[in-house]
């Protein structure tokens, strides 16, 4: 005869507590340390294993949370996995990772993938799908949270997250760094620093745009022009094309150039040195991202620090808020769950000149 599988029923009588508590335990809720130990002994010496199929049952979720990033191979979006990951495995979810391959047929066709399988709730990583598309797919989902989703100007993404809200089941958070003053502090930098013909290698994406709007207003700002704009795709290959064609007038060649990216800014680097041009005395370059090798090109590179790990942090909270997995955790939890703006930084190194005193940045 086959032994009967523990229940949470057993491991609340061996431990002389109630069922809330052991679940209260079992999700990370605010319990004494006795208390804790004493079920988790009880857990242990049961030999009790959560039964996430019963659970779904009983509390109408799968447990199961989609994640949609844009492409498997980007830094970032491996660091905002592994922040949402991190948080999800405290609180025993599960998630299914699907790419959208920088794609928007194939974004489409992964987001429904997911969607098939009864997810609980939705992470959108830098989505390029258009908002009719969204709310018609998402309209059953209960919450959805975007990171780095942005409008196409200034405006962050309020006005998806507003027609996301108008479904009944769906709740539409965002979650991500003020792209646009962070892009034009990154090219108000290059001004400061003496540069007045500054060019830019655009990213494809939402965020992309919103910093090739925030680079052509500061210049605009500083009453300069913005005739050298290149469009790139967001990877090396396409920042390599982009420099290309920055390049390929000799009378006409940019002191600076803002790359929307740092795997941008990697391929902006080969054309360069191509060209015969040394960065920075001939050509400076900063961008966006701070990825881990960024420090180790040559130069080391001149960025924006976006903290993926931890707005994959956030979106996780937001979304075990939002199910109502938080309702006994720890304060800062809570107060995780809460934010939207994320802090940047810039990161000062060595691939930008200073015309105006001869000098790099340190």
């Amino acid at each position: 005869m086959n032994k009967r599988m523990p229940t949470i029923i057993d491991v609340a009588e061996a431990a002389g507590v109630s069922t809330a508590t052991v679940s209260r335990v079992l999700n990370k809720g605010k319990v004494s340390d006795l208390t804790k130990d004493t079920v988790e002994s009880a857990i242990e010496e049961l030999g009790y294993r959560r039964n996430n199929v019963a659970r779904s049952l009983v509390m109408g979720k799968s447990g199961v949370i989609g994640v949609l990033i844009p492409d498997v191979t980007g830094a970032l979006y491996a660091q905002m996995a592994r922040g949402i990951e991190d948080v999800l495995n405290k609180y025993n979810l599960q998630y299914i990772l699907v790419s959208g391959d920088r794609n928007v047929e194939q974004e489409q066709s992964a987001l429904e993938l997911l969607l098939e399988r009864q997810i609980d709730a939705l992470i959108l990583i830098g989505s390029d799908l258009d908002e009719s598309t969204l709310s018609k797919l998402l309209k059953n989902v209960y919450v959805t949270v975007f990171i780095q989703r942005e409008a196409t100007s200034k405006a962050t993404s309020e006005s998806l997250g507003e027609s996301i809200n108008s479904s009944a089941h769906t709740n539409g958070l965002t979650v991500g760094i003020d792209n646009y003053q962070a892009a034009q502090d990154a090219t108000n930098y290059l001004i400061q620093k003496g540069h007045k013909k500054i060019a830019h290698i655009t990213a494809t994406r939402h965020d992309g745009r919103t910093r090739l709007n925030a680079f052509t207003d500061a210049l605009e700002q500083a009453n300069l022009s913005s005739n050298f704009i290149a469009e790139g795709d967001g990877t090396e290959d396409g920042g390599y094309k982009a420099a290309k064609t920055l390049l390929q007038n000799d009378d006409e060649i940019p002191t600076a150039i803002f790359c929307g990216n740092d795997r941008i800014a990697a391929g902006a680097y080969k054309a360069i040195k191509e060209h015969d041009l040394d960065i920075p005395r001939d050509i400076s370059v900063i961008a966006f991202d701070n990825l881990p090798w960024a420090e180790y090109l040559d130069p080391p590179l001149t960025t924006i620090r976006q903290p993926g790990k931890s707005m994959g942090e956030v979106a996780a909270f937001k979304i075990l808020d939002t199910l109502g997995e938080l309702d006994d955790a720890p304060d800062e939890a809570l107060k995780r769950a809460r934010e939207t703006t994320i802090s940047y930084e810039l990161i000062e190194r060595s691939s930008v000149h200073d015309l105006r005193s001869g000098k790099h940045d340190a």
